[in-house]
């Protein structure tokens, strides 16, 4: 046998090994957070005491229906306003820190979440004789939990995948940063009637 065609096969040893370990983790990831879907749509508890609602079929009242409407647009804009705040924050060193951020907001906006269904009923009066603005509302309250879910989903991709390249980039910055200040203060210290560099 070559020494050429040993070589290959070495590598297409290598290759295979690679392939079953990258292709093991892919289904591992997508197999935790499948789980982790069914777990939230399916066997969540609220983790606080829920409130009791004022809400009855028989006479809305409108002042509640309008407390329900603020509060399911507060939910609504708190996913989407405070994702976008953690996706764009400057990156640090420790990525446990960005993770442990959004998994306090998950926290708090799902239970806020279980409090909204049960002060304005959603669960109980969804089509039922609440009229066609109830039902928007209800179900804009329910389609939002699969909407957290796909916010989670791509927080976990990025933080997977960028968070780390994001870091690594500003840590290249800051060296160069660096060099090039010490730089300066060399020059300065070899003519030193020049003016001092502008930070």
């Amino acid at each position: 046998m070559s020494l050429d065609s040993k070589r290959s096969n070495e590598f297409q040893r290598y290759r295979q090994a690679l392939t079953i370990i990258y292709l093991g983790t892919a289904a591992f990831g997508f197999v935790l957070l499948t789980a982790s879907v069914v777990k939230e749509l399916f066997f969540r508890r609220p983790a606080i005491e829920l409130p009791q609602s004022a809400l009855t079929v028989d006479d809305p009242d409108p002042d509640v229906l309008l407390d329900c409407h603020r509060r399911v647009l507060g939910l609504l804009n708190q996913l989407g306003t405070r994702t976008c705040e953690l996706l764009t924050a400057e990156p640090s060193g420790d990525r446990s820190e960005l993770s442990g951020r959004w998994e306090d907001f998950s926290r708090t906006w799902r239970d806020e979440w279980d409090v909204v269904n049960a002060r304005c009923r959603f669960s109980e009066l969804a089509d039922t004789r609440m009229g066609v603005a109830y039902d928007r509302l209800a179900q804009v309250h329910e389609d939002l939990r699969p909407m957290w879910l796909k916010y989670q989903s791509l927080f976990v991709q990025f933080d997977n995948e960028q968070a780390a390249e994001l870091a690594r980039m500003r840590r290249a910055l800051d060296l160069s940063r660096s060099a090039f200040e010490e730089k300066a203060r060399e020059r300065s210290a070899e003519r030193p009637d020049s003016p001092a560099p502008v930070k």
